[in-house]
């Protein structure tokens, strides 16, 4: 599990039960499908600032996110290109590591290494990431 900030963390966790656990994201956490886990760090903190000034365009954090990663304001567009997903995915917790720790317990996920992606692909990650700021 990486720690982004002191209530923002990431892990790559492996999922065989999406249709189950989509009722149960929402709240501190949501779990998306991107390559690099700096997309989604990326995306996580473009989310929480965006609630922090006031200019977020989704209900949830959470949902921020997924629109945020997508590069959209549909958030069912959004939830189509990185919702959950059988596999490898990527666990965003906005919260503390304790609770962090918790989720990973609750939903019977199993956490995976996590290894840096290619600067030039994360690059392309980042902007349309912060495309969302502009529309």
């Amino acid at each position: 599990m990486r720690k982004i900030l002191d209530r923002l963390h990431i892990a790559k966790v492996r999922v065989d039960n999406a249709e189950e656990l989509i009722p149960k994201l929402g709240g501190d956490f949501q779990i998306v499908n991107v390559e690099c886990w700096e997309a989604a760090a990326f995306a996580a903190l473009l989310a929480l600032r965006s609630f922090e000034r006031g200019t977020n365009h989704a209900r949830t954090v959470g949902g921020e996110l997924l629109l945020r990663l997508a590069g959209t304001l549909q958030i069912k567009d959004a939830i189509a290109q990185h919702g959950i997903r059988n596999g490898e995915n990527y666990l965003v917790v906005f919260g503390g590591r304790e609770r962090a720790g918790s989720i990973l317990q609750e939903l019977g996920l199993k956490e995976l290494p996590m290894n840096d992606c290619d600067k030039e692909k994360v690059k392309t990650f980042f902007e349309k990431a912060a495309l969302v700021e502009v529309l």
